[in-house]
């Protein structure tokens, strides 16, 4: 990995289409030719090229020398320009030397990331995507660029972790060339989403030859097994006038099964839960082994109903019959949904034959592939085109839920007293002290299995465009760009829970054992047993089980026209002016079944939503003025400026700005700062979700006051009349590169955060919570989403609340962004070979939100420091988060070592652990451990090159190479390797 000022290649734009896809591009390029006589434009350097050697702060080297240079945070290119926003580069080398295979991966590595949605997060229900989500503001809140132009929004039916953002999958690693990523808001360079940042991965667009590799990999537990291979080639043709590229990769990973059993900390089953019924002197929140998540529900079925019976469950016997047991409780005395067991009750209740163990995969399987190439020409030494087509495929398959009936996952079973397999189950005597009402179960359906979903996301994107010389210093390029992102999805052994309780009521009707229901059965209605162990026909099977589906569909088309030049010069240099035009049209439509729009299956796909649209206009304007040059106080000094005007058919118009300035003091060390207002425009799917209504109502924590009883005002929802939120970004830092030690690069930077009118959503009672803080109506934003009987905020009953999207929330972070890197050529000091050294580290100073607001923290929660995977309140980031890089390359040998270190940190910053002054069992901000220690991963390669000219290379790296656990509880962590020691192998070439 290197860090450098650099600056990307231009916003490109084309249109396509699924079924003509090709004729599309063609038609495209061609139409877009007779477009260079009246389209303005854009600059057309060379993205990726590096800077000067010379310059501070800027990895580059002398056959560079005179090129243009172009940074992602700018749409201006001039030989020798340095941004004034910190941007960090990763190159291809780095995912060559670590055997990355994926850009996500890549991206990860980057402390100012949160690795909070990515495959190796585990967690039930993930979705195999990786989303970049910068200064952990969200994806939505990082803008993602492939050459500078804009992807199709991913869209996955009845997935909110994904919704409006980009998921890395679809970006194939093998033409890319360097990946930017600017850590400062860059909205009036690019438009909405950039206001934690950008990231722009370019191509290698004049790659010559042939290349390729092929990679397996699996972890010591032999699972994650994953088979890699990718294939690229490029060449010159028509004297030179004309170049092509095209790459191919496919990637295939079994991830892990369904039971995290393989692994010893899995064994444990660490787990966090909050236990309300706990013995005195024990913490509201615990952390610790054999944390079930079924304390008051078992495979055969748990009678939860108050009387004698209660806590008896059914098991199989040995003729293949029912009998009861005592079911060992856990902690809670089954009043928790999760509960934590002694390893003897454990113990007693499997010799029972009570089957409850966890599912948790930890990784999904995953399949993708993906090609993508360029074709460019040029019509004369003024005139270039070109076509750009992407296609992707990718299919993830993982778990979601196992049924928890009266265990945190639905209501429990009702088993009705002249239920035929109930008076089969107990003796005449426990039936006869069953209540007339029936028993309540407490049911988990491990019998079943969990279901299972696969979500296959294909994208679709062209880039064309044409570009062009003006004379002198004046560029220009118009482009025209398609994207179309589909999702399908189904989840298969899936419970129509209508069904599912229709053949749960069995009833003995001429001796036969039929479904109490007579339209049921009419209808198909099969009875089911699943007392004990489920006994379940085929016929039974086809009428509970099912599988949902959902299919989401965004396309984008985009058009855009730049042209940029140096109009006149100062005393201190050149001036250079860029101006541009933009329109982009973004519509959404998602289809699902019957039963998923009526919330009937267990796992469901969400609501219909019928294709939705908005139209975005958009015009900007940015300078970079010299104001000193070889001055006694400067050696340079350089004012960078922006601005753009937006304009929302759906949400309105909007004003984005950036001012910077650099200040080279002497070569070598070089002070800079921005100022930016951003934007996040709200996406279609914030401003068009169905609104629902929302049940059960909110508890109203006002004492004294009459709970809601009309439902009608309480809604779930989107918000057609959101506006976007807005924020402010401060960076001021310094790069250099002392004179001593031309080999060494540093540089520190600052940044500032702050976004008011965040578009976030909750439910009723967290709208209810966030209004009412301690019970006390504060009047925030959050209570203009209520309303009251006579409008009496203190008084009043609750009439309705909205949980909808709105403009309610603030965020403010803060930090520092460290880099170094020394490279040496050992030879200088009498060794052989070269040595590079890369270090970024992330130190994050405050994270905070208004969602954390309370009466025990009414400035909010500071979550800097927080690192905890179990806990359902808004996420956090580690205070320090390094990753030093180590390359030595000598002849045909190199070898690499990475260690990333993650600092100490809590599991919740609202919750106090037994070593904190403020921590009382009693009350419900008590944690048994909130410490979670330092970690630190090593990972380790090394290559080989072979050949003439060295054109094939055989490697091996070793990733978590001391195999260290992550911190428990630990599936759905960030920060933490779950995978434990991985192995990966393979041969690269290139002619």
């Amino acid at each position: 990995m290197r860090y450098h000022e650099d600056v990307a290649k231009s916003h490109s734009h084309f249109l396509g289409s699924r079924a003509a896809l090709l004729r599309a591009a063609l038609l495209g390029g061609a139409s877009l030719l007779f477009m260079a006589g009246t389209a303005s434009a854009q600059q057309a350097a060379e993205s990726g090229t590096a800077a000067p050697a010379p310059q501070s702060g800027v990895e580059g080297s002398a056959d560079t020398a005179g090129q243009d240079i172009v940074v992602t945070a700018s749409r201006l290119s001039r030989s020798g320009y340095t941004a004034p926003t910190p941007t960090t580069v990763i190159g291809q080398e780095f995912l060559e030397s670590r055997a990355i295979t994926n850009v996500g991966d890549a991206i990860n590595r980057v402390p100012a990331f949160r690795a909070a949605v990515s495959p190796n997060a585990g967690g039930l229900g993930n979705t195999g995507a990786f989303l970049a989500d910068l200064r952990g503001l969200g994806p939505t809140r990082t803008l993602v660029l492939l050459d500078r132009g804009r992807l199709p929004q991913t869209i996955v039916p009845g997935v909110t972790t994904t919704a409006g953002s980009t998921d890395l999958n679809v970006i194939p690693t093998v033409l890319i060339r360097n990946s930017d990523v600017v850590t400062g808001g860059a909205s009036a360079a690019y438009g909405s989403d950039a206001v934690a940042g950008v990231i722009n991965f370019q191509i290698d667009d004049k790659f010559e030859g042939i290349k390729g590799s092929v990679q397996y990999s699996q972890t010591r537990y032999k699972d994650a097994k994953s088979k890699f291979a990718t294939l690229a080639g490029g060449t010159s043709f028509a004297d030179g006038r004309g170049h092509i590229v095209a790459g191919f990769e496919y990637n295939d990973d079994g991830g892990t099964g369904y039971y995290n059993t393989a692994r010893g900390w899995g064994r444990q089953a660490w787990n966090s839960a909050v236990i309300a019924n706990r013995p005195a002197g024990t913490p509201s929140t615990v952390l610790g082994p054999n944390g079930n998540y079924y304390g008051a529900a078992s495979s055969g079925g748990v009678i939860q109903t108050a009387g004698a019976l209660r806590g008896l469950a059914f098991v199989p016997t040995a003729n293949g019959g029912v009998t009861t047991t005592t079911f060992s409780r856990g902690l809670s005395n089954m009043t928790a949904s999760l509960d934590f067991f002694t390893p003897e009750a454990l113990a007693a209740n499997a010799a029972a034959g009570i089957n409850n163990l966890n599912t948790q995969q930890l990784r999904p399987e995953q399949t993708r592939y993906s090609a993508m190439g360029r074709v460019s020409f040029d019509l004369n030494d003024s005139l270039t085109v070109y076509v750009e087509p992407l296609y992707s495929n990718v299919t993830t398959t993982g778990i979601i839920l196992v049924r928890r009936d009266g265990a945190g996952a639905g209501p429990a079973l009702n088993i009705a007293r002249d239920n035929p397999y109930l008076a089969q189950a107990l003796t005449a005597e426990q039936l006869a002290q069953v209540p007339t009402t029936g028993l309540a179960i407490g049911y988990s359906g491990q019998a079943f299995g969990p279901n299972v979903r696969r979500i296959e996301n294909e994208v679709i994107r062209v880039q064309s465009g044409v570009k062009g010389d003006l004379g002198g210093s004046w560029k220009w390029d118009a482009s025209y760009l398609f994207g179309q992102n589909t999702s399908d999805v189904r989840i298969s052994n899936n419970f129509n829970n209508v069904n599912f309780r229709n053949a749960l009521d069995a009833v003995s009707v001429d001796g036969q054992i039929v479904c109490r229901n007579a339209a049921a059965r009419a209808a198909g209605c099969v009875p089911i047993n699943i007392l004990g162990t489920p006994h379940v026909s085929d016929a039974a099977k086809s009428y509970i089980l099912g599988t949902a589906t959902g299919r989401g569909r965004t396309r984008l088309h985009d058009f855009a026209a730049n042209i940029q030049g140096e109009p006149f010069s100062t005393w201190a240099g050149p001036v250079s002016v860029g101006v541009g035009a933009e329109y982009r049209r973004e519509s959404v439509e998602l289809t699902t079944d019957a039963l998923s729009r009526s919330n009937s299956w267990l796992s469901g796909t969400g609501l219909t939503l019928p294709q939705v649209s908005q139209n975005v206009k958009e015009v900007y304007a940015e300078a970079i003025v010299p104001l000193a040059q070889d001055m006694a106080f400067a050696r340079k000094i350089e004012f960078n400026g922006a601005a753009r005007l937006t304009d929302y058919s759906t949400s309105g118009s909007v004003t984005t700005w950036k001012a910077g300035l650099t200040w080279e003091v002497i070569d070598g060390l070089m002070f800079r700062t921005t100022r930016s207002r951003d934007i996040r425009a709200p996406n279609l799917i914030d401003l068009f979700t169905p609104q629902t209504q929302s049940l059960p109502l909110p508890a109203d924590p006002r004492p004294g006051i009459a709970a809601p009883t009309n439902s009608a005002g309480f809604i779930v929802g989107g918000n057609a009349d959101l506006k976007p939120e807005k924020s402010i970004t401060q960076t001021v830092g310094v790069t250099w590169q002392p004179s001593f030690l031309r080999a060494l690069r540093l540089s520190v930077d600052y940044y500032n955060i702050g976004i008011k009118d965040a578009i976030t959503s909750t439910g009723t009672q967290g709208v209810v919570n966030n209004c009412f803080v301690g019970g006390i109506y504060t009047g925030n934003s959050w209570c203009s989403l209520i309303s009251f009987a006579n409008n009496d905020p203190v008084a009043g009953q609750l009439t309705g609340v909205r949980g909808i999207t709105a403009n309610v929330a603030q965020f403010k972070t803060r930090g520092l962004d460290f880099q170094a890197t020394y490279s040496q050529n050992l030879d200088d000091v009498g060794l052989a070979g070269t040595l590079t050294t890369n270090l970024l580290a992330t130190h994050v100073m405050s994270f905070k939100s208004s969602i954390d607001v309370s009466t025990l923290f009414p400035n909010g929660i500071d979550r800097a420091g927080q690192t905890g995977a179990q806990f359902g309140g808004p996420a956090g980031l580690p205070k320090w988060l390094f990753n030093l890089t180590l390359d030595y390359e000598l002849d045909r040998l190199g070898l690499n070592a990475n260690v990333r270190y993650v600092s100490p940190s809590s599991q919740n910053n609202g919750l106090f652990g037994p070593d904190e002054p403020e921590y009382n069992p009693a009350l419900t901000t008590s944690i048994s451990n909130n410490n979670i220690p330092a970690v630190a991963y090593l990972d380790l390669g090394a290559r080989y090159s072979f050949g003439a000219d060295k054109q094939f290379t055989v490697y091996f790296n070793v990733d978590n190479v001391f195999d260290k656990d992550p911190p428990l509880p630990a599936n759905g962590s960030a920060y933490y390797d779950l995978m434990g020691r991985t192995y990966k192998g393979g041969v690269r070439f290139k002619f």
